[in-house]
């Protein structure tokens, strides 16, 4: 397991612009919306950590999984390979997790005086992709849509009938949503025990993946007690996990499930929109 890194001041400014553009939006247009940022420390591949540098929850039913980077002529600053493989790997197994980057050098959130419509002109200057649609550290931005395109997308008053729905309803606490619970959410759809999950069972199950998981790797205490939840059906997260031998370097098996649940497709059938750079030459990122 490995530790991110810290984040740069530029990423740091960054991202300050889409949570406080995307709290605003969402308060406009009546949206609940919540977030978490998290240390480097809190971040990774292991079970207890969690793969983005932030999420956010929208009116309790659609997930906002992010890892920000810089753009800057056209390439993101600071882009981590193996964090890069990671992250492809999380998609494969059914995250929706996606990278977020400027498209202009100084977003709408800086400006001076502040726009009073900075919120979507500060979102339309943020793109998302999927890492696998990225497709590497020169991100294919004419291919790519806004965060406010995607916003658009999101069911209005929420779809509760999500399997992200359903238990988020129960736990109703962004700080639980570790990769181990969100693999058990998106990666393994035939487990029938989450679809109508009890609050006693969902406690029992977050104990089992947090408490004393340290690594990528359940010890065998925890497995038992996941697989008296889960029964057969564990052997899904078994195969992402790899119980058998977790020190013979063998990478976790996937599991194959299909791509993230957030929206790439975006309007317009495809047809891809380019983002113009500020004519502001201070701030830049």
């Amino acid at each position: 397991m490995r530790q991110r890194r810290e984040r740069t001041q530029k990423e740091n400014e960054l991202q300050s612009a889409i949570i406080g553009a995307l709290g605003a939006y969402c308060r406009d247009k009546r949206i609940r919306c919540s977030h978490l940022e998290y240390f480097a420390n809190q971040q990774g591949d292991g079970v207890n950590r969690v793969c983005a540098d932030f999420l956010a929850t929208l009116d309790d039913s659609t997930l906002l999984l992010a890892e920000t980077k810089v753009q800057k002529d056209g390439e993101l600053i600071r882009f981590d390979e193996e964090q890069y493989e990671e992250n492809l790997m999380f998609e494969r197994c059914g995250f929706p997790i996606v990278y977020v980057y400027n498209t202009e050098s100084l977003m709408p959130y800086y400006e001076k005086p502040q726009p009073y419509d900075f919120p979507e002109k500060t979102l339309a200057a943020t793109n998302y992709s999927e890492p696998s649609l990225l497709p590497d550290k020169y991100p294919a931005m004419d291919q790519h849509y806004s965060l406010l395109e995607w916003l658009k997308q999101v069911p209005a008053g929420g779809d509760n009938t999500t399997r992200f729905a359903r238990i988020f309803a129960a736990i109703r606490s962004e700080g639980l949503l570790t990769n181990g619970l969100m693999m058990l959410i998106y990666g393994t759809s035939s487990m029938k025990f989450l679809d109508q999950p009890t609050a006693n069972d969902l406690d029992e199950l977050i104990n089992t993946l947090t408490i004393g998981a340290t690594g990528r790797f359940l010890n065998k205490k925890q497995q038992k007690k996941l697989e008296y939840f889960l029964a057969e059906e564990a052997k899904a997260f078994n195969s992402w996990i790899n119980f058998s031998d977790p020190q013979n370097g063998t990478p976790p098996l996937l599991p194959s499930v299909s791509s993230s649940s957030v929206a790439t497709d975006g309007p317009n059938n495809g047809a891809g929109t380019k983002r113009s750079t500020s004519g502001y030459d201070e701030f830049k990122l």
